[in-house]
């Protein structure tokens, strides 16, 4: 589904998808994020318990920078990995033989010819997309093998902080609290991970689990761990609060783009502040 929406735009220094504006409202270009979920994950790229020189079949759902699926190429050489996202994936690396890319929209219907079905399906942070989850884990239930596995790395608002004394109406509060209310004025919830566990059981799967983090926004933890993926953290949410908040304030909420500058401002020394002890769950 490659047509002239594929290519990309441009707001604020960041790169964002050229498929329909509006349907994915975080940059698809490299941060972090990859370097913290393997902190996260002892420097797995999955939890399912997927061999590693078995001659598998993956699908990496919202592929973005393409990171995750060129890496998952790499550990699993006998394994082919094809990657979707709304735009062509863009990146500085030379693609394994048993890697594909290609533009989908994962909320149309799913028409991957040979590449399927799948042992694995795996997403990472497509919830500032996704309107319809359900309909998604149906899909993943519907192209997967017998026993494959499907697995969802996800955020959810709100934000809030580890210190209970910490006023309930900071900046970056406030904003955490606005995004959800803008979010859902585009049909996007986003809290939706707190039922994934149930939709996954309703679609019909098995052996569901959940694990949940508390990541933390800048370096308080005491954790060395966990210190150094909140000061990462702290550094995306610094990089990216412009582009994730001009389009759902301005456009959702009816704001002026002066009236966010101002705002952003204001959450960005918020999220400086040490004794704000800012985290949300993953």
């Amino acid at each position: 589904m490659a047509t002239d929406k594929s290519e990309y735009r441009y707001e604020n220094g960041r790169r964002f998808h050229g498929f329909d504006e509006g349907a994915y409202y975080m940059p698809n270009d490299e941060n972090n994020q990859h370097k913290i979920w393997l902190m996260e994950l002892d420097n797995a790229l999955c939890r399912a318990p997927i061999p590693r020189n078995g001659p598998l079949s993956v699908l990496d759902v919202g592929a973005g920078s393409g990171i995750w699926t060129l890496e998952c190429a790499s550990r699993f050489p006998n394994a082919h990995i094809l990657g979707i996202d709304l735009s062509p994936v863009k990146h500085n690396y030379p693609v394994p033989k048993n890697c594909a890319f290609r533009v989908h929209d994962a909320e149309t219907e799913w028409e991957f010819g040979d590449a399927g079905p799948f042992d694995l399906i795996h997403s990472r942070l497509i919830i500032m997309g996704m309107r319809d989850w359900r309909t998604y884990f149906r899909r993943c239930y519907d192209h997967l093998k017998p026993g494959g596995w499907v697995e969802v790395h996800e955020t959810s608002f709100p934000y809030y902080s580890a210190d209970p004394s910490v006023p309930s109406d900071t900046p970056f509060v406030r904003w955490s609290d606005l995004m959800l209310e803008g979010l859902a004025k585009g049909g996007i919830d986003g809290a939706a991970a707190r039922g994934f566990p149930k939709m996954l059981e309703e679609v019909g799967f098995e052996d569901v689990v959940e694990e949940k983090v508390s990541r933390a926004v800048g370096p308080w933890p005491q954790d060395e761990k966990q210190k150094q993926i909140g000061a990462m953290q702290a550094a995306n949410m610094h990089n990216a609060l412009q582009a994730i908040s001009m389009t759902v304030l301005t456009k959702n909420l009816g704001w002026t783009r002066e009236e966010v500058d101002g705002f952003l401002e204001e959450i960005q020394k918020d999220i400086d502040d040490p004794t704000r002890k800012y985290s949300n769950d993953m």
